[in-house]
């Protein structure tokens, strides 16, 4: 479909069970697309109606213009609209998370629940804007070489253990990554890691059902990021899952899905139960 940030990729799955109930929304991580959510993908389109997202310049996807995260949550909600979402249930990692909050932030009335997965509501420090930027300097014009990327990325993506012990998993992750848009993956870049702005002041007013899931081996947003979130957001609920890093919906998915599923699955029901009621008021 055609967005204010290019076409953007999706797949649907599953139905909703009952009028009213929100659609479960997907969206992935920086340098991955929405197969990243297959092992979420059965479970959760069981509970109701699954759109899974390729992000701007990710998948298949266009390359979109230079954008921040403010004008991806736009171009989100326009989305929305095409697809007669009036309401969702984001479930949202890292890149994905990120644009969740500023969603729930900028269009209140459209979210029914948060799963914000190895996120952060911080800006990125001085230093990791330098060394992104010169990352997207070298891939926008040769690419990652993958002994770079075995180097630099999977540590900041991946659990030791997992790069141990799943070398294929770390391999089909590279050659995914290297079979996007260059420019593409440069301008998503730039907005997620380099123009990501701190929200972390406004999180406080979210209202939504919020769970904050995180890998504690997460070298890309670390625990402490998800522990402020869930701090600061009222209700939230906190899970840290040992031996999984920043990829941990991908990593081990039923450890994740043991929290996910049983939370979007009350999200649905409750945001269900309260638009019936509205509507019979």
């Amino acid at each position: 479909m055609r967005t204010r940030l290019g076409r953007l990729f999706y797949e649907e799955r599953g139905k909703s069970k009952r009028d009213g109930d929100p659609a479960i929304v997907l969206l992935h991580g920086l340098l991955f697309d929405g197969g990243s959510w297959n092992g979420q993908i059965e479970p959760l389109s069981a509970l109701g109606r699954v759109i899974v997202f390729d992000g701007p310049g990710h998948g298949r996807s266009d390359p979109p213009p230079r954008f921040t995260l403010e004008e991806h949550a736009d171009a989100l909600i326009d989305a929305f609209g095409e697809l007669g979402v009036s309401h969702a249930v984001l479930v949202g990692l890292s890149w994905g998370g990120m644009l969740s909050l500023r969603v729930a932030l900028q269009h209140a009335a459209s979210v029914a629940g948060l799963a914000i997965l190895d996120a952060s509501a911080d800006a990125e420090s001085f230093v990791e804007k330098v060394r992104y930027r010169a990352f997207v300097a070298l891939h926008r014009r040769v690419g990652m070489p993958k002994a770079l990327y075995l180097r630099e990325v999977a540590p900041l993506m991946f659990a030791e253990r997992t790069i141990v012990d799943r070398p294929e998993l770390i391999d089909a992750s590279y050659r995914r990554t290297m079979g996007f848009d260059r420019e593409g993956v440069a301008k998503a870049s730039l907005a997620v890691v380099v123009h990501r702005t701190n929200v972390l002041d406004r999180i406080g007013a979210i209202r939504a059902p919020t769970l904050v899931l995180c890998g504690r081996e997460d070298q890309s947003c670390p625990p402490s990021d998800s522990e402020d979130m869930a701090r600061r957001i009222p209700g939230a609920s906190l899970v840290v899952l040992d031996g999984l890093g920043h990829m941990s919906a991908l990593e081990d998915p039923a450890a994740v899905n043991e929290h996910l599923v049983p939370f979007v699955d009350n999200a649905v029901r409750g945001a269900g139960r309260a638009r019936t009621a509205i509507a019979r008021s």
